[in-house]
């Protein structure tokens, strides 16, 4: 399947508001998903793992509380198409993929803005108006892609009571009273 960024810049092939159950419809039910419940604070993290990319998606909740406050979505790829012509993919060096970013965002007359962290071995490029960052691996002198992940803006106060039902998961089908 190809996933090609949203014309609104936002999510991908026509996904852009957090929602499992368009995810499903969309992509199918993943062959795997993994679910870590973390306890002081309660958070909820769930794993979609499909054949060739991973959706992370995340319940934050208020600190002693049971009601969640806000949850994220994002979507780890190994190939993006930013448009019909321009792809990045793993592997390639991070410059090559920092020049084809620019040309898209030329093309949409945006002007080019990230943040750029890096330590001794890796690092990343985080593409704000794309919510997209760019993780890469240093070898001697060049910096090779190893993760593209694209986000979906975070939203706050969810509705989470279906999740357990859309994912077919008793579990969480109990945790979120779903019965």
């Amino acid at each position: 399947m190809k996933y090609t960024l949203n014309e609104s810049m936002v999510g991908i092939n026509g996904i852009e508001k957090i929602s499992l159950k368009e995810v499903i419809e969309k992509f199918s039910y993943p062959k795997d998903i993994k679910i870590k419940i973390e306890k002081d604070p309660y958070n909820i993290h769930i794993e979609l793992k499909y054949k060739d990319f991973t959706v992370y998606y995340n319940i934050y909740y208020y600190v002693d509380k049971e009601i969640p406050e806000f949850h994220t979505l994002s979507f780890v790829l190994e190939k993006l198409y930013l448009n019909d012509k321009i792809y990045i993919k793993v592997g390639e060096e991070a410059k090559k993929v920092i020049s084809k970013i620019k040309k898209y965002l030329e093309e949409n007359y945006k002007s080019l803005n990230y943040k750029y962290e890096a330590n001794e071995y890796s690092g990343n490029y985080y593409f704000k108006d794309l919510d997209l960052t760019i993780f890469f691996e240093k070898y001697g002198r060049k910096k090779i892609v190893d993760w593209i992940d694209i986000s979906l803006p975070y939203e706050d106060n969810p509705n989470i009571l279906g999740i357990g039902k859309i994912l077919k998961l008793d579990t969480l089908k109990n945790i979120f009273n779903n019965n």
